[in-house]
């Protein structure tokens, strides 16, 4: 390795520390482990990295995140309104309000 390199690498190694002192900053505010993981995997963590953050396994925050994916994806469902017959029909009629739709 050359100067460069090794400059690079200690640079890079002095990043990592920050962001995950950072990370573990902005998280202490959050009670719940659901939460802190939610709220690293909304700033770009992966898995394995908020595994490492908060002292957990890369499978327990797999699953954690599959459950909080399966309750969004259920509280969307809940709040997206049902298409009535009438925008079906228009959805499937031209009209001269919905001039592009097909048969």
């Amino acid at each position: 390795m050359n100067q460069t390199d090794n400059l690079l690498a200690e640079i890079s190694e002095k990043l990592d520390k920050v962001l995950r002192l950072l990370a573990l900053d902005v998280v202490k505010a959050y009670e719940k482990e659901e939460e802190k993981i939610e709220l690293l995997d909304s700033l770009g963590f992966r898995p394995i990295e908020i595994a490492k953050l908060l002292n957990k396994t890369q499978d327990n925050v797999n699953n954690r995140l599959n459950a909080i994916r399966k309750k969004r994806e259920k509280t969307t469902k809940k709040t997206e309104p049902e298409k009535t017959n009438i925008q079906e029909r228009d959805k499937k009629e031209p009209t001269e309000q919905n001039p592009e739709a097909t048969k």
